[in-house]
């Protein structure tokens, strides 16, 4: 038996016992493993299964005040066919995504509650045999005499009123406690303007809109700019007002402020916290050491209210040299949630950067199905320049999106684009977020040549210029995000998981299933010297480790393929574990691991295709051809790549060498303490603290 289960056969609930009691040191708990546990405790105790602990917290005293969240789950807490039950009558998760067990994955939770003003509300969520129950229907919002419009300038106006409620686009959550529907009308004639809301309707009363206006559809003619005073009202009271330019392929919510959505009556204004450890044990974000005091100078960072399409936290110009707080596994905000016990000022600056997102032009989508694009249909198409998406392709049938006129976008570089919407997703539900997320992975498929990404398959090539190897680990990244958090019966769910599916293909293929470099080193981009040492920058490869090693975690690709993927990254974290001197005496001194560039072959005439070569024949050979030491004490001080800056390559490399653990590589562990118990390690972990993004911890190593 698991030590889980070992934990709660002797019948503890304590929530945070479960957090602490994981797998040894690197070992992995399966989610069968998990789910057997459920069902033991269950067994004993006759009743709900205790799983995790949700705060809420009013700044305003009331009863019943309603509150939506979302809940990532441990696989195997929730069994199949079991739902999610709280210590209050008035709650609903519904369960949204599966892990490969059947077990729930991630849930949309919401209730009503009784708050005391500034005070957190603790609710204990457990797992538990459900029955169905009656859903809020759209009865609900023509009972309270709902109108709303939004106005977009000359362009025209969107209206709803009655009837309108009983023709959504789609119901995307239905309960007893909650029920959501997204509605949608075009703005006037215009070919690409288009009203959205998305609105939640509360047992009670309360009614909760979301109101964005987008420009842009896929392959629609004459995408533009567009200007005007944009309008949202609702009940009669006008929201919002004020003047907006929206460029092509732009979305834009009508909010600002702190006020993040519209209540049609009081906003009762419940922010939720989540149990942090819970929710990093999930393994859907990384697991991250940082500890990020309330006082921390984060905060004066993170950006809290909303200013429509402006910039937040991104980067000015992404894409840009040098480090930016956006760039890895997850941007700053996403992590500083995480690292600060769901500090509520972090969570405002994940909306408020997940409503940022909506100044890229990335929004492409279908007119034939109004959802973002589905590959299979478009296995051709190639997105036109004018979006302001950078590094774009060429279509082999010349098949490419109408080209867009007036202002560009800002920047979107997949080189350095941050996760967009999924954090966000996770903790709220709306899917709003989620969208924003399939449009960042169709994005990358979309400005991607058709050719270099297999037609409708969707690979992502390290060595291509439209995406480079930190390219690449992005968009595997984003793509497997999106995989992971699109709704199993939704269509493009399947369409996510066959991409990862054939990224894991392709990459098997080339590295494992035929003889290629020992380093576990990916193809980079660019042409190199064919007479001296062919030289990379080895940062960018351990993002692509890191990426993959989360991709795992996700559990997004089919059960098929796990042994290709396994294999696949048992070659891989060779690139990160070999040069911490996890391969061995004599191989690569550990406190030299983190270099800008290291020597990737004896020469720039290398045969990548057939995996010939030349090829170093351990990281000694490389440490030798590079005058770098090959044997590091344990114990002795990180050297190169800036040891006391957690922003460095130091931090770069963590997350790759994390996962190794994680899943077991070979010299995995060896690596990492080595690592962790150099005598200035202790110095950067203190860092971490206020600069949390790459203090990704291994799962099975206790903090």
């Amino acid at each position: 038996m698991n030590p889980i289960a070992r934990f709660l056969a002797i019948g503890s609930f304590v929530f945070a016992s479960l957090m602490t009691v994981l797998p040894a040191m690197g070992g992995e708990t399966s989610g069968l493993d998990r789910l057997g546990a459920a069902k033991e405790t269950a067994q004993i105790h006759g009743g709900p299964v205790p799983i995790a602990k949700l705060g809420v917290v009013s700044p305003t005293s009331g009863s019943l005040l309603p509150f939506t969240v979302g809940q990532p789950l441990i696989q195997g807490a929730v069994p199949a066919k079991w739902g999610i039950v709280a210590d209050v009558p008035e709650f609903q998760c519904v369960i949204k995504n599966r892990w490969p067990d059947g077990s729930a994955k991630f849930a949309i939770c919401s209730g009503r509650v009784d708050m005391v003003a500034g005070k957190f509300r603790s609710l204990q969520l457990s797992s538990s045999p459900v029955s169905a129950s009656s859903v809020l229907s759209t009865g609900v919002l023509k009972a309270a005499g709902m109108t709303a419009s939004v106005q977009f300038g000359a362009f025209g106006t969107a209206r709803w009123s009655v009837l309108d409620w009983d023709r959504p686009f789609q119901q995307w959550v239905a309960g007893p406690q909650m029920s959501s529907w997204i509605y949608r009308k075009p703005i006037g004639p215009d070919p690409h303007l288009v009203a959205w809301l998305e609105v939640r309707a509360y047992k009670g009363g309360h009614i909760e809109v979301l109101p964005w206006v987008e420009n842009g559809y896929l392959t629609v003619p004459g995408p533009n700019e567009k200007s005007g005073i944009a309008t949202f009202t609702l009940g009669g009271t006008e929201r919002f007002s004020r003047p907006l330019t929206l460029l092509n392929h732009q979305r834009v919510v009508l909010a600002e402020g702190s006020a993040l959505t519209h209540w049609l009556y009081a906003d009762p204004q419940v922010t939720p916290r989540h149990d942090v450890k819970y929710f990093m044990a999930t393994r859907l974000v990384p697991n991250y050491q940082a500890n990020t005091h309330s006082r921390s100078r984060i905060f004066d960072r993170l950006v809290t209210t909303y200013e429509p399409l402006a910039v937040a936290n991104h980067a000015p110009g992404m894409g840009m040299a040098g480090y930016h707080s956006s760039i890895g596994l997850l941007p700053e905000w996403d992590v500083a949630y995480l690292s600060s016990g769901a500090d509520p000022r972090a969570y405002a600056a994940v909306l408020v950067n997940g409503y940022a997102a909506g100044r890229y032009g990335i929004h492409y989508r279908d007119e034939r199905t109004n959802r973002p694009l589905s590959f299979a249909s478009h296995p051709n198409l190639v997105m036109s320049y004018g979006s302001g998406v950078s590094d774009i392709g060429t279509s082999s049938s010349n098949q490419v999106t109408p080209v867009p006129s007036g202002a560009t976008p800002p920047r979107f570089a997949t080189s350095h684009h941050p996760s967009l919407g999924y954090m966000a997703y996770l903790v709220t539900g709306w899917n709003y977020f989620m969208e924003e997320n399939q449009f960042v992975a169709t994005t990358n498929y979309l400005k991607q040549g058709d050719t270099n990404r297999q037609k409708s398959r969707g690979v992502m090539l390290s060595y291509s210029a439209a995406l480079t190897p930190r390219g690449a680990a992005w968009a595997e990244r984003s793509l497997a995000q999106a995989a992971a958090i699109t709704p199993d019966d939704d269509p493009l769910h399947a369409q996510f998981s066959a991409s990862v599916d054939a990224n894991i293909e392709y990459y098997h293929g080339h590295y494992v299933a035929k003889s290629h470099n020992p380093l576990g080193l990916v193809q980079p981009y660019g042409s190199f010297n064919p007479n001296i040492p062919l030289k990379f920058q080895i940062w960018m490869d351990d993002f692509f480790t890191a990426s993959f090693g989360y991709l795992k975690d996700l559990e997004v690709h089919s059960a098929a393929l796990q042994s290709k993927l396994d294999a696949f990254l048992a070659w891989k974290y060779r690139a990160v574990v070999g040069r911490l001197g996890g391969s061995g005496v004599a191989e690569f001194a550990y406190p030299y691991a983190a270099q800008y560039t290291v020597n990737y072959a004896p020469s720039g005439r290398v045969d990548w295709a057939g995996g010939e070569g030349p090829w170093y024949s351990s990281w000694g050979a490389v440490a030798r051809s590079m005058e770098i030491p090959t044997n590091g004490e344990p114990g002795s001080a990180l050297a190169v790549g800036y040891p006391n800056d957690p922003t460095s390559y130091w931090g770069n490399l963590a997350p790759a060498l994390a996962y190794a653990v994680d899943h077991n590589a070979k010299g995995g562990k060896r690596a990492w303490l080595l690592m962790t118990s150099a005598s200035n390690y202790p110095a950067l972990a203190v860092r971490f603290d206020d600069a949390p993004v790459w203090s990704v911890w291994p799962h099975t190593v206790p903090k």
